[in-house]
């Protein structure tokens, strides 16, 4: 055992507010078939323009067939640089246009929230070129968190800024449809051949969107809106079904209503997927929470869910929303219907406070919600950062040499789900078995954190999906398969298995060092109270590798 300091925590001991430690957001953009500013957006939606579109023709799993068509064509190509690289960079370009933002300085982070990325290559690698084009030579960080990754970014980002680790933090949020992902969705029968009605009664489910979106935030130069801090809870029900009980989702809403004032409140931004049973969930946690008479907004009539660009796009739009003293409206929204009312409106209502929650939720049952406020500064309430020292209680080393399924049969053995995981799964589950066994110990399940890395993200699954759709003779796009090309999903099969409903964390980085900093970021939340985390790193079925720790807080 040994015990660990992380280097350069600041003690916040009597919350941020006492302390002056307030996170601005400085600039933002978003880039969208409805527009390639975040002015042509709010104008576009207050217009009630959509830019989901129906076509009639092709295979039933391409993009064509229900979703935004490509708004490539209206952007530049940027030679030697993917469409989702080049888009991330016009969308950082148009946020930095006219701003005195040094973002090559050493006290800038990148941030790339994404789902997917390129697919075929590491996100890591595309976020380093991203960095890169704008002479920023820090090593940026990679959210791979499923549809929550746009959420999870901006807490990561708060979390390295209240550290003082950096000054500045470039997020940007995005992904770029494809048949790939088109088709996983389809197999899931959760895409709509329909316009998305999210909440409503006649709805079928969800429409997949293509976007960019950049928030710049600072701890140094004020702005009008702050983030307030945010919360990441896991279900520890499902890798792909929403918890029916709204478990993580209402634990990250009771979180929100700790650090703002509730007379001030204007709004929650929701998910609001259109599908039957995120809906659902969704209205549960707001009646758990006790704020489904809160005006809601959800956005996805307009864009279809843009995955790793969502939570910032939705992020952006309710900021200047309000800016306007307005809640939008929901489209697609006619009756209720969900178990439970939820606020929305097919018109635009006033808005009345200047504070809102932003909510997501997504595969691998994890969830997330931040909280930002127009207010000169915030309630922070409970939320206070933790220096405490990490005691290292256990570790475990797995290498291509170890057996993974030998290991479960002499080691484990009462899990039978263990064989319908992918190869990454099952590295990471077994290492976490092991890990708590040699501890002695067992995972708590309200202060356990989960937080995990790798350097390929999922490309091993990724090519055994692509498999199941690259002959069209023999096509047969599979959901067990497609569920596990998120690499986040490794950090659920464990939150389920040991009963986590803390937090659950996946990165993308260049490399297992690089882990650390966001180890201790994570180490800020003070209700942690054990980590499990480590590098899982899967690059074929016989070639992976593994280091796992167990830290408690001393």
């Amino acid at each position: 055992m040994r015990s660990i300091r992380f280097n350069g925590f600041t003690s916040i001991s009597s919350g941020i507010k006492e302390n002056n430690e307030m996170i601005s957001a400085i600039s933002d953009n978003i880039m969208s078939p409805l527009g390639l500013t975040t002015e042509e957006n709010l104008r576009a939606v207050r217009a009630g323009r959509t830019a989901l579109m129906k076509h009639e023709d092709v295979h039933g799993a391409r993009l064509q067939e229900s979703v935004v068509g490509s708004f490539f064509e209206e952007l530049p190509a940027i030679e030697g640089y993917t469409a989702f690289e080049a888009l991330c960079i016009r969308s950082v370009e148009c946020a930095l246009q006219g701003k005195d933002i040094d973002v090559s300085s050493k006290s800038c982070v990148f941030i790339v929230s994404t789902t997917k990325g390129n697919i075929w290559s590491s996100p890591a690698d595309s976020a380093k070129k991203v960095a890169m084009y704008f002479g920023n030579e820090v090593q940026p960080i990679v959210v791979s968190t499923a549809c929550t990754s746009g959420v999870s970014a901006q807490l990561t980002a708060w979390r390295l800024l209240i550290a003082k680790k950096f000054d500045t933090a470039v997020i940007v949020g995005c992904d770029v449809q494809s048949e790939f992902i088109v088709s996983g969705f389809q197999s899931f029968k959760a895409l709509s051949d329909e316009q998305c009605r999210p909440f409503d009664k006649e709805r079928k489910g969800l429409n997949a969107g293509e976007a960019a979106a950049t928030l710049v935030l600072s701890s140094k130069v004020k702005g009008e809106w702050q983030l307030l801090g945010g919360s990441i809870h896991n279900d520890a029900n499902h890798i792909s079904g929403p918890s029916r009980t709204a478990e993580g989702s209402w634990r990250c809403l009771e979180d929100m209503k700790r650090l703002t004032d509730a007379e001030d409140l204007a709004m929650v931004s929701v998910h609001g997927t259109g599908t039957l049973y995120n809906d659902e969930m969704e209205s549960l946690a707001l009646h758990r929470a006790g704020l489904d008479r809160l005006p809601v907004s959800a956005l996805k009539g307009y864009y279809g869910h843009t995955m790793g660009a969502a939570g910032l796009l939705e992020t952006i739009l309710s900021m200047h929303a309000l800016d306007e003293d307005i809640i939008l409206p929901s489209k697609g929204y006619t009756e209720q219907g969900t178990t439970y009312g939820v606020n929305l409106s097919q018109t635009e209502r006033q808005s009345c406070g200047k504070s809102f929650i932003k909510l997501l939720s997504g595969f691998g049952g994890v969830n997330a919600a931040v909280a930002w406020t127009k207010a000169e500064a915030g309630n922070c309430g409970e939320l206070q950062a933790d220096r405490s020292k990490w005691e290292e209680v256990a570790e475990v080393r797995l290498s291509s040499s170890d057996n993974l399924k030998e290991i479960y049969k002499t080691a484990i053995g009462n899990y039978p789900k263990f064989y319908k995981m992918d190869t990454l799964a099952q590295l990471g589950f077994v290492g976490t078995e092991l890990l708590l066994q040699k501890a002695g110990a067992e995972a708590e399940s309200e202060t356990t954190a989960i937080v995990m890395a790798n350097h390929s993200a999922s490309l091993k699954n990724d090519t055994d999906y692509e498999a199941t759709i690259s002959d069209k003779e023999n096509y047969f796009p599979s959901p067990a398969l497609f569920v596990y090309t998120l690499p986040n999903i490794v950090t659920g099969e464990i939150a389920i298995r040991q009963h986590i409903y803390g937090e659950t964390a996946f990165y993308v980085l260049p490399s297992e060092d690089k882990l650390d900093v966001l180890i201790e970021a994570t180490g800020m939340n003070p209700s942690v109270k054990t980590m499990i985390t480590g590098w899982v790193e899967c690059v074929a079925a016989d070639n992976y590798t593994a280091h796992l720790r167990l830290l408690k807080r001393e």
